[in-house]
């Protein structure tokens, strides 16, 4: 099929056939004992997989300060000791020269106070200084025009290097979050407006996070869809459920369909003791959730 063909993906009927194709031939060559040991062999398609949502390079909002390029000129200048000077004022510091002539850059939140400090050592040729942050912002623009049409984009709130590629290999655009570091309205605006799309679906991922997503459907003319899912496996087959040739509004009953239909339990270890219900709970004792109600507690997990 085509849109397995563009997904890179293999199409089992077509495996089936490649299987039954294959046997023939190798029982013609009389290799039939050897296919009685053997795995079928797994199609798999030259064409690289193409991403289902675009993504974009971040969604988190860092503050990048100025970038500041001086060229300073003097007498018995010291590199070194003007690197240890400077480590603690920016980031990114390189500091390369000689007792006369110093080249300095440094990305710092105010450029005065550095610039100050040099004049006192010499004189300040080649002054540039740039404003990061409006370079980070026209470079989102620049990716937002090269990136390609799609009619929906998908949204996911999740936490760690690992469940954030895993959301983004399924298409979704990840903000940083979850239990503890809940993402505020602005962060998931700042994700909405990043993509290309004008229809969003917002997976929160989490309980707590869920009114904060329902909150940013007033603050942005996008048409936003919430599926409120609370734990990372619902995210997961919220995205597995995802029609790629479906509107906004089918997607939408799909994946809350796909939601629905998942169970979570989750183990862990008390840190302290208490009373939760009608458990009484030590410390260090194991606790067992179900969709995040305990429902049994023991010595053995």
């Amino acid at each position: 099929l085509p849109v397995l063909r563009e997904a890179g993906v293999v199409d089992a009927g077509g495996q089936g056939l490649y299987t039954i194709l294959e046997g023939a031939l190798r029982y013609l060559r009389g290799e039939g004992e050897q296919m009685q040991f053997r795995k079928p062999q797994i199609i798999v398609s030259d064409i690289p997989a193409a991403a289902g949502l675009p993504q974009i390079m971040t969604v988190e909002e860092v503050p990048y300060g100025y970038c500041t390029n001086v060229l300073l000129q003097g007498q018995e200048l010291d590199p070194d000791k003007l690197r240890m000077k400077l480590k603690r004022k920016g980031q990114s510091l390189v500091v390369a020269g000689d007792e006369s002539t110093v080249r300095i850059h440094i990305h710092t939140y105010d450029p005065g106070k550095i610039l100050h400090y040099l004049g006192s050592l010499g004189t300040m040729h080649e002054i540039n200084i740039r404003n990061m942050d409006e370079q980070h912002q026209d470079f989102l623009e620049m990716q937002k025009e090269r990136a390609p049409a799609v009619d929906i984009a998908i949204i996911a709130v999740a936490a760690g290097g690992g469940l954030t590629e895993v959301f983004k290999s399924l298409g979704a655009v990840v903000v940083p979050g979850g239990q503890t570091m809940n993402p505020s309205t602005k962060d998931l605006l700042q994700a909405i407006e990043s993509v290309v799309s004008d229809k969003v679906i917002i997976l929160p991922n989490n309980k707590n996070i869920v009114l904060t997503a329902n909150q940013v459907q007033s603050l942005t003319t996008k048409t936003i869809e919430v599926v409120p899912t609370q734990t990372i496996p619902q995210g997961v087959a919220t995205l597995l459920a995802f029609d790629y040739e479906a509107d906004l509004e089918t997607n939408a009953q799909l994946m809350e369909k796909a939601k629905s239909a998942v169970r979570s339990i989750e183990v862990i270890r008390a840190i302290r003791s208490t009373k939760i219900g009608e458990f009484n709970i030590k410390k260090k004792q194991a606790m067992g959730f179900l969709d995040d109600e305990l429902v049994a507690v023991g010595d053995n997990t």
